[in-house]
């Protein structure tokens, strides 16, 4: 049976949004100089893009070593989850996981688990094993081609959770099927991140926002300032025009996931295809221009992002409906006007400004 979004979100989270006042080995946090506390910001590139962790200024006496043993960690998970470092575990997997089952790490095996649900609870519109779709598309390798229908069908021979098989017991996962390959894209950003955010938060760090890439966010406490009103503000851009705000998001123990298509995109014969592809059809997916998600985990956020993205407006209501406690700002372009529109589900008016 698929444990659920909440149980997943319990596993990777753990206390840290329900804990209030954790401590540094003992010590209390120094009082702050008043409502416009400067910002301490220590930054790290990984993954692609560039991690930043963000903090009040003098609150914790050991806020930057901890900082920075955060980012370590997220290097330590790239390390494993990298299909661009040949000695990952995903990458390890990708070569020999349709000959013999691969022994590997613990959040390896944690992130496949995660990824198999979020195939589950979204009835395939995320899938980890789509990067042949990305290769033919020419996607992964940001050169964006319209490929030929049988080179879509072969592709779609090689995607599919359904032939990995994890063995927990033995923390071993192997391919039912060969030519099989998985990419943590849309899922590694955030399961990164929710790993570095627990480690501060049980090192007594109550008041945080991280972020990798500005597209995974997740935010702990209060940013001691006077426009805040509490939490940790974050805008909102349009997804085609970056100079253009949408609205501003305050994030308080919860983390957020974008995905979009306004930056990764090719026009072939007056059609705009999207690098993020439906991984049950083979093709980029239409009408949703981005998708972000509010979540309490970042991985869950940036996974349920990429899903709703896929699955088009009808359906993210419908998911939405369903699962209550997952909050979406959804910008698509409306099929009868061609207007461009925003629509909040389970968003409440105190987390969402639109502008």
């Amino acid at each position: 049976m698929v444990e659920s979004i909440s149980a997943w979100a319990d596993k990777l989270v753990g206390s840290a949004a329900s804990d209030s006042d954790p401590q540094v080995d003992g010590e209390q946090p120094e009082a702050l100089s008043g409502p416009d506390t400067l910002l301490m910001t220590i930054s790290r590139p990984a993954m692609a893009c560039e991690f930043e962790v963000l903090l009040n200024q003098h609150q914790y006496p050991q806020a930057a070593d901890l900082a920075i043993a955060a980012l370590d960690l997220i290097a330590d998970m790239e390390a494993l989850l990298s299909v661009y470092k040949p000695r990952s575990d995903l990458s390890t997997l990708n070569r020999f996981g349709g000959e013999r089952p691969i022994p590997v790490a613990f959040d390896t095996l944690q992130l496949m688990l995660l990824a198999q649900a979020v195939h589950d609870w979204t009835a395939g519109a995320f899938d980890i094993t789509a990067g042949s779709l990305s290769e033919v598309w020419g996607f992964a390798r940001r050169k964006g081609r319209k490929p030929s229908e049988g080179e879509i069908a072969e592709a779609l021979t090689k995607v599919g959770s359904k032939w990995v098989q994890v063995n927990a017991a033995n923390s071993q996962i192997g391919f039912a099927k060969p030519g099989l390959h998985v990419n943590p894209g849309g899922i590694g950003k955030g399961y990164a991140l929710d790993r570095a955010a627990r480690r501060l938060h049980e090192a007594g760090i109550a008041d945080f926002m991280m972020h990798g890439g500005l597209s995974s966010i997740v935010a702990r406490g209060n940013r001691q300032h006077r426009h805040t009103d509490g939490g940790w503000q974050v805008s909102l851009k349009h997804p085609l025009r970056w100079e253009q705000t949408l609205g501003t998001i305050r994030l308080r123990d919860r983390a957020l996931g974008t995905s979009g298509s306004g930056k990764q995109f090719f026009h072939f014969r007056g059609q705009r295809y999207s690098h993020i592809i439906d991984p049950r059809s083979g093709w980029p997916a239409q009408g949703m221009l981005s998708a972000t998600v509010l979540y309490r985990s970042a991985a869950i956020a940036d996974a349920l992002a990429t899903a709703l993205f896929v699955m088009g407006m009808e359906a993210a209501r419908e998911f939405c409906e369903r699962h209550a406690d997952v909050a979406a700002i959804l910008v698509f372009q409306d099929e009868r006007s061609g207007r461009q529109c925003i629509e909040s589900l389970n968003v409440d008016p105190d987390t969402w400004q639109a502008r």
